[in-house]
């Protein structure tokens, strides 16, 4: 399937389900929060409801691609497409006019399939530490997590490894391109 699983990957991840969750509870996501289509601020907007089925949905996008192509046995490249191209047409879903949302939901369904469980569960420890515990900016966060997802998912699926490290390279590279205006200096956040 050349080029096929970068495709479906990108045209499902292009799905704003989290402006649809708000917009059937009446809120329009991008009058909410920081205006980003994502499953924060359909929570802000639309509800808990909203925000949470927004959140399944952003997470089984990505995770979907990467777990057919996996069951079919494909590796190389067209997995790491298969990985990267939900979280890319997140990013810039032509149905919202190019400015999606950042893609975390939809990355940690990539890479609860690409590495393994752990990998997801690792970087939502990271994260969870370093805004909540450490109290670090956003941008901060998440850039301080995305080593540890690499290290469980080499870990876990070391058969990969050179698929996780391009893969890796990638969303990580959109999620610091996402994230670039909530990085700021210091790093941590005043109290």
């Amino acid at each position: 399937m050349r080029g096929g699983w970068a495709l479906a990957g990108y045209a499902l991840g292009a799905l704003p389900f989290a402006a649809w969750a708000a917009r059937l509870r009446g809120a329009d996501i991008r009058a909410v929060g920081d205006g980003n289509p994502g499953a924060a601020n359909a929570w802000k907007g639309g509800g808990r409801l909203a925000g949470a089925a927004a959140a399944v949905a952003d997470w089984a996008k990505g995770a979907a691609p990467v777990a057919l192509a996996l069951r079919r046995g494909t590796r190389g490249p067209e997995l790491v497409a298969a990985a990267v191209a939900p979280v890319l047409g997140h990013r810039t879903s032509p149905l919202l006019g190019g400015r999606g949302g950042k893609g975390l939901a939809a990355t940690f369904g990539a890479w609860t399939a690409l590495g393994g469980p752990w990998s997801a569960v690792t970087f939502g420890g990271a994260l969870a530490l370093g805004y909540g515990v450490l109290r670090l900016r956003e941008g901060w966060s998440v850039a301080a997590g995305a080593p540890a997802l690499l290290v469980a998912a080499l870990l876990n699926r070391p058969q990969r490894r050179a698929e996780s490290f391009a893969a890796w390279l990638l969303t990580t590279a959109s999620l610091a391109w996402a994230y670039r205006a909530r990085f700021g200096w210091p790093p941590v956040r005043e109290r």
